[in-house]
């Protein structure tokens, strides 16, 4: 699947950042996270069926559709764009907390765009 189809499935058009970093397998955002991509030979990092996955009827977590993972730190945890804002902000979703504790809690992490999500991470792996 190309990235096009995969952006049409999830209904999202990704920022340009975010589209260089996903057909950039030497973005080194590919190390410092399971970053979900278009096409992987290992199912966990397809982006299109993880997000089908959490948005199915008969998840656990049941995933609103306003929210589209694209990145995980393989604990079953997720980052993901919340689509009620224009552009776009990224928040954390922790498998410990429902969607909503998730999206209200006073400490939530969010950030505001995928390029401050970005920097944070490239950030963290220079620590």
């Amino acid at each position: 699947m190309d990235l096009a189809d995969a952006e049409a499935r999830l209904r999202i058009t990704l920022p340009e950042r975010h589209r260089q970093a996903m057909q950039d397998a030497s973005d080194p955002v590919h190390e410092w996270c399971d970053f979900l991509v278009p096409e992987s030979p290992h199912s966990l990092l397809r982006w299109v069926e993880v997000n089908e996955l959490l948005h199915a009827a008969e998840s656990l977590s049941c995933w609103p559709s306003f929210l589209v993972a694209f990145a995980s730190n393989g604990c079953s945890d997720y980052f993901a764009y919340d689509l009620r804002s224009e552009p776009s902000g990224v928040v954390y979703v922790d498998p410990d907390y429902t969607i909503e504790e998730n999206l209200t809690a006073e400490d939530r992490l969010v950030y505001s765009s995928f390029e401050e999500w970005y920097e944070s991470r490239r950030r963290h792996q220079n620590s």
